[in-house]
């Protein structure tokens, strides 16, 4: 799984916990597959909280006291952060996270991105870092974060995407970085 994807399992992880319904007896799931991972958590949505409230990051803590623990414990940034930092995280990709809602249950299937990165080769953000060098014969990470209006961090993690791709190498250091293609 990407880097960028490992850091949110924590987090669904907490959603479930903190999200569920604990006057039912069964437990949280978490499948992993080669293509794929599933979170179910019991309980469903909150009552008066629907599908679209929690796509716009409306949260409403089931177990309250449970959500302020994680949160001084830091293992949450804040209410309602999660769904729209997952879907964010599948921006540049294909596939993207399926949400099932029922009146008891709630379920999240995130797909392997390992497995999209090895079947489209490159995600739309790659493509357009590489297409700044049909007029340049090498680009800086700025260039990156003005093509693709994004922040440093998410620059270099595109960066290395394509390092890790072998689509682009480094030259020099530190202020004097430049990237070209490896080919």
């Amino acid at each position: 799984m990407s880097d960028c994807l490992v850091v949110l399992y924590p987090c669904i992880i907490a959603n479930a916990l903190i999200h569920r319904d604990y006057s039912f007896s069964d437990s949280t799931l978490i499948s992993i597959f080669d293509d794929r991972i599933e979170f179910v958590s019991i309980g469903g949505l909150v009552r008066g909280i629907t599908f679209d409230d929690m796509m716009l990051g409306i949260s409403v803590a089931r177990n309250r006291n449970l959500a302020n623990v994680f949160y001084r414990l830091t293992l949450i940034e804040a209410y309602g952060t999660g769904m729209p930092k997952i879907i964010r995280s599948y921006e540049e990709y294909a596939l993207k996270p399926q949400i099932e809602v029922t009146d008891n249950a709630f379920k999240i299937t995130l797909p392997n991105t390992n497995e999209i990165s090895e079947k489209t080769h490159l995600g739309d953000n790659e493509r357009t870092v590489m297409a700044l060098f049909e007029d340049k014969d090498f680009i800086v990470r700025k260039d990156i974060e003005a093509a693709l209006c994004v922040s440093q961090t998410m620059a270099v993690r595109v960066i290395k995407r394509l390092l890790d791709k072998n689509e682009i190498k480094v030259i020099g250091q530190g202020k004097n970085t430049k990237y070209v293609i490896s080919r």
